[in-house]
């Protein structure tokens, strides 16, 4: 099969993921946060506290889109923006009450449906899989 067919073939499953994604966000947990969002708001959780600088590099994306997608999280009074006492020009982002419980009700979701998807799988297929997908991404990472 050609590179192009396969390329195009790997585009449309994983838009058509991340559009599920999306959709389970938005009817289980809350209606108006998106992916890109909810995946700022794991990163923070897992990082306990982070800066927008921090957020920008380990996802490959422009400032001025961190700092659109962060003033959201806050509107919603999901982040909280706190200064560092010595170097006022660092800004530390952590996750609210209401934030760390959205992201963990979101996990729960989609572990739960993401995970009865997985059940049309052996477990060899999904460790196979997720041994490809990590082989390309540290390519990618190259």
């Amino acid at each position: 099969m050609e590179l192009r067919q396969l390329f195009s073939r790997y585009e449309v499953a994983i838009n058509t993921i991340y559009r599920e994604i999306n959709t389970i966000i938005k009817k289980y947990v809350h209606s108006d946060i998106t992916a890109d969002q909810f995946t700022i708001l794991q990163f923070i959780h897992q990082q306990d506290a982070c800066t927008s600088t921090q957020i920008a590099n380990t996802f490959g994306v422009g400032k001025s889109s961190v700092t659109a997608l962060v003033n959201r999280l806050d509107e919603k009074k999901l982040i909280i923006r706190k200064r560092d006492s010595n170097d006022r020009r660092i800004v530390y982002l952590t996750l609210t009450a209401e934030g760390k419980k959205l992201v963990e009700q979101t996990e729960y979701e989609l572990y739960r449906v993401i995970g009865e998807k997985l059940g049309h799988f052996d477990k060899d297929e999904i460790e196979s899989y997720i041994i490809a997908l990590e082989k390309l991404a540290s390519l990618m990472e190259e």
